[in-house]
């Protein structure tokens, strides 16, 4: 049988009784029912070598699902049953599944009809305390199909010979099922797929569909190959496992104290949007949203809310290799993410975005790296109908290459105030500011032995002076905390102060001063994880210990 027949989609039995989803995130624990069932005859049944192979190549399919995303944090818990029946074969019945699935669930204790099989997954669920439940049947009796799933659970039909593709690659196959089993649609033109619909947790697009994607990848729904597209890992609801830099905020009007909302590049395509609910006590973080997967691996971004509408949206640059790229979301209705547009090529780094107080309406201020030397400095207009983005200029040539940059619209230089940023070029933080002449100067070399990108605020500190404050990762580990005291004459930047040295290498990190008491509030990427921390406000101001928030 041709590819196109793997993974065909049974559409003819989607009842069900079950009171919540079965399967809809692949994360955390998930019990799995292995249901061997076997007809009267010999050619209806199980030699006990084939039985192991049936179950060593489904635990190697599952366990490539927990290789590609340690994040997931997956766990397989199997029930593995033997059911022989004296039903004997009937290629013409007119339900070929029914067949033998309706004695099979009674043989288990549960009825003779899909239902049963919801009930058979529920309570596997419960007996086994995971968060997600499915079965598969593996048969010898004749099928519609050789390989079918329902999307979205809650069982897969497999049968033993696996038509062209042969006992060995059981794996591959049974793992293509398992991807619909939660959420994910076929990706090869035989299926009939198309670029659009929303699949999944997330809602995604099928943009790999080979019918209609431009480049489309070769990958597990489109060709039962080990690997995935960049859709695929919304499809299946991975919401975990992070890249890139953070970007943090504490929203103005989404929620009553104001929550922290960040956005981050995902490990595997697009940027993942989690909260925190700064309303509930606990202050919990809530489950992950996917977005913007067309753009493949998001390198770097940069995020404000802006006050554009009420409450305000979220405006967001990204960084994909040398093209840097706009997107935002609405503050209300569906809080709906909008596409990406291009706006520049030739960069590289981490870029840095503020709303001004210039203009009537408080345009954006970016920075970001130039590929080569230098910075890109672009602003989009807020008085002119449309919002245009002005065309990138180039300053700080002299600095050569710049990995990352972070920018605010300060309050010092009188009149609206200076652009104020830090650059780190290689192991070192250097400081830069633009005054009222619109003429960027380089500032003193202020850091060294610091790695990853800085993170500039002006705290409330120091009265109404407000100092600078920067939080950079440590080359050596841990983070490096600096200010400048901008209440003396002569400002200066203080000695490098280290903290949060149980975190070992940070790759990258945000910070923002929070209405919680005046805290500085830093989260940070390690590995494919984000850790926050916290400093108390005072003269006996003191870091918090990390904590593990997604």
């Amino acid at each position: 049988m041709t590819l196109t027949a793997a993974g065909a989609a049974d559409t003819s039995s989607t009842a069900g009784t079950a009171g919540s989803p079965t399967s809809s995130k692949l994360e955390g624990a998930v019990a799995v029912g292995l249901i061997l069932v076997e007809g009267p005859s010999a050619d209806l049944q199980f030699t006990a070598a084939e039985r192991t192979k049936v179950v060593a190549e489904v635990q190697n399919g599952l366990s490539w699902y927990a290789t590609t995303n340690p994040a997931a944090d997956l766990t397989f818990h199997y029930d593995i049953q033997i059911v022989r029946l004296p039903v004997p074969a009937d290629p013409k019945a007119t339900d070929l599944e029914a067949l033998w699935r309706d004695p099979t669930m009674s043989r288990l204790g549960h009825a003779a009809n899909f239902d049963g099989v919801y009930d058979y997954v529920d309570a596997l669920r419960a007996r086994l305390g995971t968060q997600w439940a499915y079965c598969a049947f593996f048969t010898k009796y004749p099928l519609g199909y050789f390989a079918y799933s329902s999307v979205g659970g809650p069982r897969i039909v497999m049968s033993y010979a696996n038509d062209g593709w042969g006992p060995d690659n059981i794996d591959r196959v049974f793992t293509h099922e398992t991807g619909h089993i939660f959420g994910a649609p076929d990706e090869y033109g035989g299926a009939g797929c198309d670029c659009g619909g929303q699949w999944g947790a997330f809602a995604a697009p099928n943009g790999n569909c080979d019918s209609c994607a431009p480049a489309p990848v070769d990958c597990l729904m489109r060709s039962n190959s080990f690997a995935l597209c960049r859709y695929t890992p919304s499809h299946i609801g991975w919401g975990h496992g992070v890249g890139g830099n953070p970007a943090l905020v504490q929203s103005k009007g989404l929620g009553t104290a104001g929550n922290f909302d960040v956005v981050v590049p995902s490990t595997f395509a697009g940027l993942t949007h989690v909260w925190r609910d700064n309303d509930t006590t606990g202050f919990p973080w809530r489950d992950p949203w996917q977005t913007a997967q067309g753009l493949g691996r998001v390198d770097a971004l940069t995020m404000v809310q802006s006050t554009l509408a009420n409450p305000g949206p979220l405006e967001v640059a990204v960084r994909v290799g040398s093209t840097l790229s706009f997107l935002w979301r609405d503050s209300t209705g569906v809080f709906a993410w909008h596409d990406p547009k291009q706006l520049t090529q030739g960069v590289s780094g981490v870029p840095s975005l503020v709303q001004s107080r210039l203009g009537t309406k408080g345009n954006f201020e970016l920075l970001i790296p130039a590929a080569d030397v230098g910075i890109l400095h672009l602003w989009r207009n807020h008085d002119v109908y449309g919002y245009p983005w002005s065309a990138p200029r180039l300053f700080g040539a002299n600095l050569g290459r710049v990995d990352a940059v972070s920018l605010i619209h300060g309050t010092l230089g009188g009149g609206p105030g200076m652009l104020e940023a830090v650059a780190r070029i290689g192991s070192r933080l250097v400081h830069l500011t633009r005054d009222n002449a619109a003429v960027w100067r380089t500032g003193p070399e202020f850091g060294q032995g610091v790695a990853g990108n800085p993170a500039l605020i002006q705290s409330t500190f120091a009265g109404g002076a407000r100092n600078f404050e920067v939080v950079v990762p440590a080359s050596g580990g841990g983070l490096i905390h600096y200010y400048r005291n901008n209440s003396v004459p002569t400002p200066f930047w203080s000695g490098p102060r280290p903290f949060a040295a149980a975190l070992g290498k940070v790759d990258a990190v945000s910070m923002i001063q929070s209405n919680f008491d005046g805290h500085l509030e830093v989260l940070a990427r390690v590995g494919d994880e984000l850790h926050m921390v916290w400093r108390s406000s005072g003269s006996g101001a003191t870091w918090s210990t990390p904590r593990r928030v997604f």
